[in-house]
């Protein structure tokens, strides 16, 4: 029963935590909870050569329909490319428990819609990817929970080219995702193509996460509001 209390304690602070990784979409067993909605924009600084896209304006809308299905909007703005809206919907399977971890089944792209102008990769945009990602919640100090703590990720998924005109998601990936205090967040990950880390600043009480980091050669900053209905 200790166990059990320890593990729902430490889910409460990574609930609170900011989760750096959405900024790439990534898929991760982090799953929001019933009528629970976080709403974030981002700039994408992209180090691309001259006549290829600089940057990219990049929205995001989380919304938990019940404590096992989420809905997510991910709207892109990219510089000399198209505008585009990809949904993605996920399913928690298995919730962590002290011997289990997180479980999340899900679909990117469940419209097929195209997110490039360009001829030879339109139609790759518009394929939809399926993935299954777990993750598991490690503290410090396994007697007193909260942070700091670690939360390992793991996925298995199929080609996603909907970010970048660059596949992403095949196979394996996953990564690390820290909460060092309170406050005080980062991530270090591998979505199958790039690496990507991030650093989030989370005032208290507040709902609103500060986020920035680089994602493969290109630096990324952001902002969030999470609010639970």
């Amino acid at each position: 029963m200790t166990r059990v209390f320890l593990v729902a304690i430490g889910a409460l602070f990574l609930g609170a935590a900011a989760i750096a990784d959405d900024i790439v979409t990534m898929p991760t067993a982090n799953q929001l909870k019933a009528l629970e909605v976080d709403i974030a924009a981002y700039y994408l600084d992209l180090s691309m050569p001259s006549g290829a896209p600089q940057f990219v304006y990049y929205q995001t809308l989380y919304v938990g329909l019940t404590d096992r299905i989420e809905l997510d909007i991910h709207r892109a703005k990219v510089n000399r490319d198209e505008d585009s809206v990809v949904l993605v919907g996920s399913i928690k399977l298995v919730n962590e428990g002290p011997d289990t971890p997180d479980v999340v089944i899900g679909l990117r792209n469940i419209t097929g819609s195209a997110t490039t102008l360009a001829p030879k990769l339109r139609s790759k945009t518009e394929r939809r990817s399926v993935y299954i990602a777990a993750a598991k919640t490690f503290f410090m100090n396994p007697e007193k929970p909260g942070p700091p703590l670690v939360r390992l990720h793991a996925g298995l998924g199929t080609e996603d080219w909907t970010l970048l005109n660059e596949g992403r998601h095949k196979g394996l990936f996953g990564g690390l995702q820290f909460l060092f205090h309170p406050v005080v967040g980062a991530v270090v990950e591998n979505d199958g193509r790039d690496w990507i880390t991030g650093l989030t600043i989370m005032p208290l009480n507040s709902g609103v996460t500060l986020k920035g980091g680089t994602y493969g050669d290109h630096r990324w900053y952001g902002v969030a509001y999470r609010k639970q209905f």
